[in-house]
């Protein structure tokens, strides 16, 4: 049986259009993205940009867990650069390469936060990876459609 959520943290390698739905348990994830409530049908889903949304995003088990899992694949490949991974995250979320900036600045990042975290090195610390896949997850471009 899944989490209440919908399912398992690792999606068990699917992902769904169709969520088992407990009445007296409503995901909160979901909930804070305009799900409807399971009481009425519904014509047209409400759209909403509220607090709760980034909240969810930062600190939900689920988010997290994919940051990880994202963080993991870039990693399978031990021939990667630290720029090819990075230009393979931004297209993995974007769909595009990195400018030269962003990439500059996600070094940035990668070497401050391995500091941060007691001197780890960029190369294939998991860690690391993961909390620069939760920050691409949290950018507004990764978010939003233009």
């Amino acid at each position: 049986r899944g989490r209440q959520s919908g399912g398992p943290l690792d999606g068990n390698g699917r992902r769904s259009v169709y969520l088992t739905t407990w009445r007296n348990f409503l995901s909160p994830m979901l909930m804070a993205f305009d799900t409807p409530t399971p009481f009425n049908t519904i014509g047209r889903r409400a759209v909403s940009n509220v607090p709760a949304q980034a909240l969810i995003l930062m600190n939900d088990p689920f988010v997290i867990e994919q940051a990880k899992l994202w963080a993991k694949r870039v990693l399978s490949d031990a021939k990667l650069t630290d720029e090819q991974r990075i230009a393979l995250m931004y297209q993995t979320a974007f769909a595009r390469q990195p400018s030269v900036a962003e990439t500059a600045a996600v070094r940035d990042f990668l070497k401050q936060h391995g500091d941060a975290l007691g001197g780890k090195r960029s190369g294939d610390d998991l860690q690391l990876w993961s909390d620069l896949a939760h920050v691409l997850m949290n950018n507004k471009e990764f978010i939003y459609i233009n």
